[in-house]
């Protein structure tokens, strides 16, 4: 069949069960992933020339953006870097050692499995997926909130981890030009700052974000024997402290997320599994739920908050396309069989469509069991503890980005210190106290907050944060309250979001796009009138 019709049957097929699974409320990679079964069991196992592009486009990207968002120096944390070794270590052990189990069940694939094949085994499916966590934590409008951050850390370490195994078992082949690479970062980075500084808004500016993950980043690394995913995730770190990252990360989301529904179609076409293929898978998927409560233990010990363990853990609850790569290589050296990549394809994609769906409602579930997993808090003082004495401030605003600093400085304006404000991105925090304006590190989503915060003086409370899942999710926490004495104010851009707000229980709600107009001529009016008495 020509290429062309492939490319066009997946784009249908996916498109359609995108659009079925967001209908009955799931999350729309989980139809991307059915879709891709789907297809393989028509028969269409081959996805063209544009599937396997977009795929290898869309987790490029995706590691781009991630690194335009990254604060370097969290690494370094021991709950990131020590919790990720210790996790690693313990969950190869527990899955090699299930797999050497199940061997002695009589299941024919597993018969005489050696050590060192369950070993391999297990070492991968201690990985968690970079690409579904980062997409759940994107729709949730999380990236950046303390627990977001914990998962990109997490992921990113594991990163590391997966680079350093790729060399050691020849999947990258370094070369002697390795050495010259610090040199090369200096200039590149110095470069693609120039440019970012001297490019406008349009098509240029599409195109420099391409040619930074993917030319200066994955083709150069792949140049100096390393990763090409990781040539893209540094790339973004190098330029992230420009004043134009965020506005470079917005303007690559579409493009990332049109590429990401190619890699998850991806998966699903892998292969069909056998009777005993899917039993295995099944098993393994049981297993994930184990992983993500060993990581919430994990968190917990390392002095973090019971809430943000948990939301951390159920992005991580899932295992990695990267079992994937290990298994293509255990296969390479002949120590598994080729049915290993069919069985963890779907023991991945299993792990997606229940992480998805309990990711959807992963603040639901925290306040639903919230007695029951704060028992695991430890009696001290946590790094990602909330204030809870609001002084005598009347108005709160929720989220300090450009749209919240703007409510911001206007309300501190006419009311000074009876205005404050709160984000759970503690960069942005720290750098508006450094400029000593009334603001606090915390989450608003976080129910804890609101249950414990002492509210008696609040007369309003502005939700104005940058994207809708994140002002409905404090919205819906605000209407579990007993007794709300204040006005809830929110902003939205599209109807749909004006509907669910407004049953969500918020008083006001306003469309910036549709007031747009009429605050421009407002404002010229009140000029030109200002204008003319002056001239007077």
């Amino acid at each position: 069949m020509d290429v062309w019709y492939l490319d066009a049957i997946w784009i249908s097929v996916a498109f359609l069960g995108g659009y079925l699974a967001r209908r009955i409320n799931l999350p729309p990679l989980i139809g991307f992933l059915v879709a891709g079964f789907v297809l393989n069991f028509a028969g269409f196992t081959d996805g063209g020339i544009a599937l396997e592009a977009a795929a290898t486009l869309g987790v490029m990207l995706l590691l781009f953006t991630i690194g335009l968002k990254l604060n370097i120096r969290s690494l370094l944390k021991p709950e990131i870097w020590l919790a990720t070794v210790i996790q690693m270590v313990a969950m190869t052990l527990v899955f090699g050692l299930l797999i050497l189990f199940l061997s002695y069940l009589g299941l024919t694939l597993l018969f005489g499995i050696e050590p060192e094949t369950a070993l391999i085994i297990g070492f991968s499916l201690s990985f968690s997926s970079t690409v579904f966590a980062v997409k759940t934590l994107e729709d949730r409008g999380e990236v950046t909130s303390f627990h977001g951050n914990l998962t990109i850390g997490i992921l990113v370490m594991q990163d590391i981890i997966a680079v350093i195994f790729l060399t050691f078992a020849g999947e990258v082949n370094t070369s002697i030009w390795l050495l010259a690479l610090p040199v090369y970062l200096v200039i590149i980075r110095f470069i693609l700052l120039k440019l970012l500084s001297n490019i406008d808004h349009g098509e240029l500016f599409t195109l420099f974000g391409f040619f930074a993950a993917f030319v200066a980043g994955a083709l150069s690394f792949k140049f100096f024997g390393l990763k090409a995913d990781l040539g893209a995730l540094v790339m973004g770190i190098l330029i992230g402290s420009h004043y134009r990252s965020k506005e470079l990360t917005k303007h690559m989301m579409g493009y990332k997320d049109f590429f990401l529904v190619a890699f998850f179609l991806k998966i699903g076409l892998s292969g069909f599994p056998t009777s005993q293929e899917l039993i295995i898978a099944l098993i393994l998927l049981l297993f994930v739920l184990f992983k993500g409560s060993f990581f919430m233990y994990l968190f917990t010990r390392f002095r973090l908050r019971a809430r943000t363990s948990w939301l951390a853990s159920l992005s991580l609850a899932n295992y990695s396309e990267f079992g994937l790569i290990v298994a293509a290589i255990g296969f390479q050296e002949g120590l598994i069989g080729k049915e290993w990549m069919v069985i963890l394809a779907l023991a991945l994609s299993f792990s997606f469509v229940v992480g998805s769906s309990l990711s959807s409602y992963a603040h639901n579930l925290f306040d639903k069991y919230q007695r029951r997993i704060t028992r695991l808090n430890k009696n001290c003082a946590h790094p990602d503890d909330e204030i809870s004495d609001l002084g005598n401030a009347t108005y709160l605003v929720c989220g300090m980005g450009r749209i919240g600093r703007v409510v911001y400085y206007y309300l501190h304006g006419k009311y000074g210190d009876k205005v404050i404000g709160m984000d759970y991105d503690m960069e942005t925090i720290n750098k508006l106290k450094s400029a000593n304006k009334n603001v606090f590190w915390g989450d608003a989503t976080d129910i804890l907050f609101w249950q414990k915060a002492k509210l008696g003086n609040i007369k309003m409370v502005f939700l104005a944060m940058s994207d809708h899942a994140s002002n409905l999710n404090v919205a819906r926490e605000i209407s579990l309250l007993k007794d709300v004495h204040f006005l809830v104010g929110s902003t939205s851009q599209f109807k749909d979001e004006f509907i669910q707000l407004k049953e969500t229980g918020v008083h006001f709600v306003y469309n910036y796009y549709d007031r747009m107009g009429a605050d421009f001529a407002e404002k010229f009016i009140s000029y030109s009138e200002s204008q003319q008495l002056n001239d007077i």
